[in-house]
């Protein structure tokens, strides 16, 4: 018997747990590659994968507790008033570190249509996965997740199974696939347009619209594959990937939604963007230029009075940079003005979330007039892409990023999705041309020529 399954087994065996208790048992272990495991994993419903390559830091989640006492575990995790003994640390050696996530999730963007792609995910779950992998520059874990003396030892002992065997390489060859269908430009020209006449007409200050490209996929496509070519190219993004069944939201955002660390807030103003310079010199260029473009300096600002006055109901003493610095990517750089914070002792972590997204810079200004905007002038779902992607645990720490540079992986169908703030201002087709540039990180992923268009 595998020594993780006799711990969890002698554990059960001799200790009485209520059914409502919370049990952890955690196993410092030297994981495999996370990225591998997801393939290998994939037919397990639900999977969560999560990295920051700048933090040498990364998880991967499989399965999620079904039990009825699970909702009310995740709110009071979230609001910080559980009992001390509502969580059970099993294996009393390990002191686990205060940074490992608990509850995994995310929230779709708001919307009133209902695509099939999406519907495997909710509109908002936060879950307590059943095993999950951690590691770090330091450490590395296992662990186990369950209510009262019921352990999932069947599930436990598979993916124990799938783990031990997996491999230590990932293959793909370039993938063929079909253009299905991309958001035409005369479209796209039609609603930008709609939209600066809303501008100018006051009804609204920004409006930010996304488009779609969908692929068929005619040749293997690896999600584990994606994973490490976006790491590698985006370090100072946060990489993911959450399966629900037969569908997988994956992508490498740059935009954080706030952290926590105990009671210090940190979030982030990022609008406001530029392509990268060929050379230094060009780079330099772009990146005054950038500084210097009074839409993009105002598009910028408007997201940092929004988070800023948000902010000041949940939190004290709020502050931030007087100027906007630049966030460089592989091929784009955007305005970047960080903002601190003391959280209030009675807010809860999902209610801070709930309060300040969707921000203006995937939304818009009034953020109830841009919503509705959206809704009449994008002719799809929006789903988790824009959305929040994240985690937290019961110590008060938390990451939440929004879901762009993203895409949906559903059987052979690729969507990815991008889009651009419209302000008074703004050109058409140079937004066209800039969601051409934030469709880059997935769409480079296929390294290859679209074969046959329809």
């Amino acid at each position: 018997m595998n020594k993780f399954l006799a711990g969890i087994l002698d554990f059960s065996k001799h200790q009485i747990v209520p059914d409502d208790k919370f049990v952890r048992f955690a196993f410092q272990y030297n994981l495999p590659n996370l990225e591998t495991l997801f393939e290998s994993l994939k037919i397990i419903d639900c999977l969560f994968f999560f990295s920051k390559p700048s933090d040498a830091g990364k998880f991967l989640s499989i399965g999620s507790i079904k039990d009825v006492n699970i909702d009310e575990l995740v709110a009071k995790i979230s609001a910080g008033n559980f009992e001390s003994n509502f969580i059970i640390d099993a294996n009393h050696s390990l002191q686990i570190p205060n940074y490992i996530p608990l509850v995994l999730g995310a929230a779709k963007f708001p919307s009133d249509k209902n695509e099939c792609g999406w519907n495997g995910f909710s509109d908002s779950k936060w879950f307590i996965p059943q095993v999950l992998l951690y590691e770090d520059s330091t450490s590395s874990f296992i662990i186990f997740h369950y209510f009262g003396n019921k352990p999932p030892i069947d599930f436990f002992e598979r993916v124990i199974i799938s783990i031990t065997k997996s491999s230590t390489e990932t293959k793909q060859s370039k993938t063929r696939f079909e253009l299905l269908h991309s958001t035409e430009i005369e479209r796209w020209t039609n609603a930008v347009n709609f939209a600066l006449n809303e501008i100018r007409n006051n009804n609204i200050e920004k409006v930010v619209l996304a488009r779609k490209i969908q692929l068929k996929l005619k040749s293997c496509f690896s999600i584990s594959f994606a994973l490490l070519q976006l790491q590698h190219k985006y370090l100072d993004c946060a990489t993911f990937a959450y399966k629900e069944k037969d569908a997988t939201f994956f992508g490498s955002t740059p935009e954080k939604l706030f952290s926590l660390n105990g009671k210090v807030l940190e979030t982030e103003a990022l609008a406001g963007s530029i392509s990268r310079g060929l050379n230094n010199e060009e780079d330099l260029i772009k990146e005054k230029k950038l500084l210097n473009d009074t839409k993009e300096m105002n598009e910028h600002k408007n997201v940092l009075s929004f988070l800023i006055e948000r902010l000041e109901k949940f939190t004290e003493n709020v502050s931030c940079a007087l100027q906007p610095q630049i966030k460089k990517l592989y091929n784009i750089q955007h305005l970047q003005t960080h903002i601190t914070a003391k959280l209030k002792d009675e807010v809860g972590i999902l209610e801070l979330q709930k309060a300040i997204h969707p921000t203006p810079a995937v939304c818009g200004l009034p953020q109830k007039n841009a919503l509705e905007l959206i809704k009449e002038l994008e002719y799809f779902e929006r789903g988790l892409y824009a959305g929040v992607i994240g985690w937290f645990n019961e110590k008060k720490r938390a990451e939440f990023f929004v879901g762009i540079r993203s895409a949906l992986l559903k059987e052979n169908i690729l969507t990815a999705f991008a889009g651009s703030g419209i302000v008074e201002g703004s050109d058409p087709i140079s937004e066209y041309y800039e969601t051409e540039l934030k469709l880059r990180p997935i769409l480079s992923l296929l390294e290859n020529e679209i074969i046959n268009q329809s």
